[in-house]
């Protein structure tokens, strides 16, 4: 498809681009919907359904934007997705969703901070230790499996920890279809998810080929663009998840998402593509200078209401601060 894509006009490409997001969001979002319904139909609980089910469907665009990319032999546009998505949710998406309102933190996410925090540093530290050189680090591909064999784990353990966040993420349309098992239509819900997953497909194949040619045409790397534009569209439903729910004074689900999210793009997208790779995935120099350092910065800005007992929700003082993080990254990106 790149060498397709390659003969428009760079006007039609964006074009193409955008197109591209709202194909892959819109498939995913009915994936999910039928996905959910189904699952209840057939006697799942909402709390493992919330957990897995939509924990995993929130990030479906970034793993089968990466996913794509991967297979075509480009791992540093799923790391860049991944790392960037994770930049993007932390401080465009809650500084957002402050501005909008106060979000307040609860004390059953500290550990799941604690632990994606942890988690991350152990990766930056491992693509160092693996040989960090002028041109970048490396990411094994050992590595990816080790993620992949803790995203189970995470998952029943959230499962376990049984949340009422997770039981007021499921959309009420959802659950209104679902109470009584016979509104369920088995045969048009089946159809409509064969119909959602290839559209997910066209749209993740559409939006890396659009990607890697704008890349190439604008002279700007494969890992900027996924690591910034990519990542921001892809996070468009977290976005608008978080301004409902602090709309609606529900802000302990907007943070909870927003980590949620995060843990699957550090265990699912980025797992999956190191463990794609036969040979692992470089990390560009650039990822040392910009992406890690601002992502410990978020995460350092993050730790003070949810780890700090005097401050006990992310207010608007911060809000500005995360969104100023995020516009000094997409600056230090393009510069």
């Amino acid at each position: 498809m790149t060498s397709y894509i390659n003969q428009f006009p760079i006007s039609v490409i964006i074009i193409l681009f955008i197109v591209s997001l709202i194909i892959l969001s819109q498939s995913a979002d009915k994936l999910i919907d039928r996905a959910v319904a189904l699952s209840l139909h057939f006697g799942l609980s909402k709390v493992v359904v919330g957990a897995t089910i939509l924990s995993i469907g929130t990030t479906l665009p970034e793993v089968a934007s990466s996913v794509a990319a991967t297979l075509g032999g480009n791992g540093q546009f799923g790391l860049g997705n991944a790392v960037g998505s994770m930049i993007t949710n932390a401080s465009l998406v809650l500084g957002i969703g402050a501005l909008g309102g106060i979000i307040p933190v609860k004390n059953e996410l500290k550990k799941t901070f604690l632990f994606l925090c942890g988690l991350s540093g152990i990766f930056i530290a491992t693509s160092i230790g693996a040989g960090l050189t002028i041109e970048g680090g490396y990411f094994p591909r050992w590595t990816g499996g080790v993620l992949l064999i803790l995203l189970p784990l995470y998952l029943i353990y959230t499962v376990k920890q049984k949340p009422e966040a997770l039981l007021n993420e499921l959309p009420e349309e959802t659950l209104s279809e679902t109470e009584d098992k016979r509104s369920v239509n088995i045969v048009q819900s089946v159809l409509i998810l064969i119909a959602s997953s290839l559209g997910v497909t066209f749209g993740a194949t559409l939006l890396v080929a659009t990607a890697e040619v704008s890349a190439a045409r604008l002279g700007i790397p494969d890992s900027v663009i996924s690591s910034t534009i990519v990542a921001f569209g892809t996070s468009v439903p977290e976005v608008t998840t978080t301004l409902v729910a602090v709309r609606y004074g529900h802000g302990e689900l907007a943070i909870g998402n927003v980590l949620g999210a995060n843990m699957m793009n550090l265990l699912l997208v980025m797992g999956t593509t190191i463990t794609l790779l036969p040979g692992g995935v470089n990390v560009p120099s650039s990822y040392f200078m910009i992406q890690f350092p601002i992502l410990i910065i978020v995460f350092i800005l993050l730790s003070i209401p949810i780890l700090t007992k005097k401050v006990e929700a992310i207010n608007r003082l911060q809000g500005f601060l995360l969104i100023g993080i995020y516009a000094l990254y997409l600056f230090t990106n393009f510069i």
